[in-house]
C-alpha cells in the first residue's frame, strides 16, 4: 500500500526550495553591484565570511568532534573551492561579465565540472541521460563564449575567470561528497576557517581603511545578503527541502537559478540579456533538467 505524501510537508519542501534557490539566483547580481560599484572582491569576501563565520562559529563548535581534521586533502578541497579564493575569482570575473553570461559560466559550468571530476575521481558511472543534459550544458556555455569572441573577446578574461572558479566549486563538491558531512557543519567549517585565515590578512592589508569610505548601506546589503541570506539562510532552507521532498525532489528546483539569476540582474544592474545568452540560459535549464533525470537527482549550488 502506497502512502500518500502529506500535502502540508509538501508545501512547505517547496517553499523553502524556492527560497533557497531564490536567494543563490540573488547572489550573483548582488555581488557583481558590489564589485562594479564600491568595493572590491577582496571587501566582498571579507563581509561574507567575517558575517557567516561569526554567525556559523556555534555550529562548528557544536560538532567540532565530527570534523575529521585527519583528512587534510578533502578538507582543504573543501575550504578554497567554497571559500576566499572561489569566491575572489568569480567575483573579479564579474566585474566583466554580467549576470546571465556568469549564470551560465557559473551554474552552468560547475555542474558540467563537477559530473567530469565525479566520473575521473571517485569512478562514478555516467549515464546515457546525464552525457546528453551535460552535452547540451556545454553548448550551452559554447554559444555564449563564441559570441563574445566573435564581437571582439572584450569579456573572454571574466569569462575564464568565472570558469575558473566553477571549476574550484566542482572541486568543493566532490570534496563534500568525500567528507560526507552534515550540511551545515561544512558549511560553518568553510565560513570559519576562512574568517581565521582571511580577516587577519584583510585589516593587515588597509581593508577597514577602505571599508570606511564605501557607503553604509552598501555594506549592509552585502552583510545582509552574503553573510546571513546566502551562507546561512539557504543552505538551512535547502536541507529543509531534501528532508521533506528528498534530493530529487528539492535539486529539481535548481534549473531555475540560472533563469531568475539573469533576471535579478536585469532588475538590480539594467544586465541586458542578448540573444546568445539567452540561448545559452535556455540551453544549461534544459541541460540541468535532464542531467537530472538521468542521475535521480543532483546536488544544488550555493
Amino acid at each position: 500500500m502506497t502512502r500518500d505524501v502529506d500535502p502540508a510537508r509538501r508545501t512547505a519542501g517547496v517553499v523553502a526550495a524556492l527560497g533557497a534557490v531564490s536567494i543563490w539566483a540573488g547572489w550573483l547580481p548582488v555581488t557583481r553591484l558590489g564589485v562594479v560599484t564600491h568595493l572590491t572582491p577582496g571587501d566582498v569576501a571579507a563581509l561574507r565570511f567575517g558575517t557567516s563565520g561569526l554567525v556559523l562559529l556555534p555550529m562548528l563548535l557544536l560538532y567540532l568532534k565530527e570534523v575529521p581534521w585527519r583528512r587534510v586533502v578533502p578538507l582543504a578541497f573543501a575550504a578554497t573551492g567554497a571559500g576566499v579564493p572561489y569566491f575572489a575569482v568569480f567575483a573579479t570575473g564579474l566585474r566583466l561579465a554580467n549576470s546571465g553570461q556568469g549564470a551560465v559560466l557559473g551554474p552552468g559550468a560547475s555542474g558540467l565540472f563537477t559530473v567530469l571530476i565525479a566520473r575521473v575521481v571517485l569512478g562514478e558511472r555516467l549515464r546515457r541521460m546525464q552525457a546528453l543534459g551535460l552535452a547540451i550544458t556545454a553548448a550551452g556555455i559554447v554559444i555564449v563564449v563564441l559570441h563574445d569572441l566573435a564581437g571582439g573577446g572584450n569579456r573572454i578574461g571574466g569569462f575564464l575567470l568565472v570558469l575558473a572558479a566553477s571549476l574550484a566549486w566542482a572541486g568543493f563538491t566532490i570534496a563534500s561528497r568525500a567528507l560526507r558531512l552534515r550540511p551545515v557543519l561544512i558549511a560553518a567549517f568553510i565560513a570559519v576557517s576562512n574568517a581565521v585565515l582571511y580577516l587577519p590578512v584583510y585589516v593587515a592589508t588597509g581593508g577597514l581603511e577602505r571599508l570606511r569610505a564605501v557607503p553604509a548601506r552598501d555594506i549592509a546589503l552585502q552583510v545582509v545578503y552574503q553573510g546571513i541570506l546566502t551562507g546561512v539562510v539557504a543552505l538551512i532552507a535547502f536541507t529543509f527541502a531534501v528532508a521533506r521532498l528528498g534530493a530529487a525532489g528539492a535539486a529539481g528546483f535548481t534549473p531555475l537559478s540560472p533563469v531568475l539569476i539573469a533576471a535579478f540582474g536585469w532588475l538590480i544592474l539594467g544586465d541586458t540579456v542578448d540573444a546568445a545568452t539567452a540561448a545559452g540560459l535556455a540551453a544549461v535549464a534544459a541541460g540541468v533538467i535532464v542531467a537530472n533525470r538521468g542521475a535521480g537527482g543532483a546536488t544544488a549550488r550555493q
